[in-house]
């Protein structure tokens, strides 16, 4: 096609501006106004094809037929490559949902464990630093029982000839617990509770003749009987310790030391009991069941020396005696230090933990606790 203007008649201007401007505009309007230009990856449909005889562009007349704007626009929409406008409303519905992916849990501060960023940025997953909880305790295990002290209403002296069998304790406990990871591969924490038990003696007399000075009474014990003491009491406890621990893949391992005292009503001054636990164990993420469970074995060291004191009556032994108050005081030890503990707990969360642990032996001991981290 060949444009010339330099003709000064009309009719040449007039020619000049059909072939120049208006032809070249119907020819680039008029793919995208029929449907043929969406099919067949854009390609002009033979309808309005230059080379069509419906297709008319001499300088005598130019005819071009039209379809409804209408039905265009449904077409081209229908047969279009792109998203029509329902799938674009479909996915700004999706945009506007919220984002139910769970978030990481941020500890409350980032200042401990120390050196716990570095260690983070090697890949390592910590646990948060600060977690506070509640224990319940219970415990039953042999004693030996030495420096037997009786007394009637004046100071307490020693007796010979008296053997103690079947000797036991059995406590219990509720402590609240503060902990905090000071650094990544320990922790530190402090313990505050109460605790009451009973502590049953089987006394054997033996060839212990017993006299009752104030009133003068005959023996009142037979050689070779026995008596059963029922030692009650109650108090608080309290003190701190510290566990440190490191893992393998999905191993572990866990020492964990800690000193604590008791004052309770039976015992003049406070009882001081002093605890090693060293632990192995392995963790795992089940697919049945949220968070993540960890199973251990491992060891209980525990020591502790007390003295009871405590006064009992007469009658409690046999109703034929007086009603006479004897006051009496002992020494107590654990017999057998050590005992095999198992445990598991259940971190149902970041957050939450639960936590049983049992111990069997000549002690044996039950532990549960329930620890919120932050």
């Amino acid at each position: 096609m060949t444009c010339t203007t330099s003709a000064p008649s009309v009719f040449r201007i007039f020619r000049g501006l059909v072939n120049c401007v208006i032809l070249p505009l119907f020819l680039l309007i008029g793919p995208f106004a029929h449907p043929g230009w969406s099919q067949a990856g854009g390609v002009l449909s033979e309808r309005y094809s230059p080379h069509s005889p419906k297709y008319n562009h001499t300088h005598q007349s130019a005819k071009f037929e039209f379809p409804d704007s209408e039905t265009t626009t449904k077409t081209i929409l229908a047969q279009s490559s792109l998203p029509v406008l329902e799938e674009e409303e479909r996915d700004l519905e999706a945009e506007k949902q919220p984002d139910v992916t769970e978030r990481p849990v941020e500890p409350i501060t980032r200042a401990v464990p120390i050196f716990g960023e570095a260690v983070r940025e090697k890949g390592f997953d910590l646990p948060l630093p600060f977690g506070t909880g509640v224990n319940l305790v219970l415990m039953s295990q042999s004693i030996e029982l030495r420096n037997v002290k009786v007394g009637f209403g004046g100071p307490v002296q020693e007796v010979e000839g008296l053997d103690f069998s079947d000797a036991q304790s059995h406590d219990a406990a509720v402590t609240a617990r503060l902990d905090m990871w000071l650094l990544p591969f320990a922790n530190i924490y402090g313990i505050f509770g109460s605790i009451n038990g009973e502590t049953e003696i089987d006394l054997e007399i033996g060839n212990v003749i017993g006299e009752i000075p104030p009133i003068g009474l005959p023996p009142i014990f037979q050689p070779g009987s026995s008596i059963d003491l029922n030692i009650d009491y109650n108090g608080t406890t309290f003190g701190g310790g510290m566990t440190l621990a490191g893992g393998y893949k999905n191993f572990f391992a866990s020492v964990d030391g800690n000193y604590t005292y008791s004052n309770i009503d039976v015992v003049d001054g406070d009882i001081k009991v002093y605890t090693i636990t060293p632990r192995v164990g392995f963790y795992w993420n089940p697919v049945s069941v949220p968070g993540s469970l960890t199973a251990w074995v491992g060891g209980m060291y525990m020591r502790y020396r007390q003295t009871v004191t405590d006064d009992i009556n007469l009658q409690e032994f046999d109703s034929r005696l007086p009603s006479v108050e004897i006051d009496f005081e002992l020494d107590i030890k654990n017999d057998t230090p050590w005992n095999t503990i198992f445990g598991g707990q259940w971190s149902i969360t970041k957050r939450w933990q639960f936590t049983a642990e049992g111990g069997f032996g000549d002690r044996s001991h039950l532990i549960t606790g329930l620890f919120f981290r932050f």
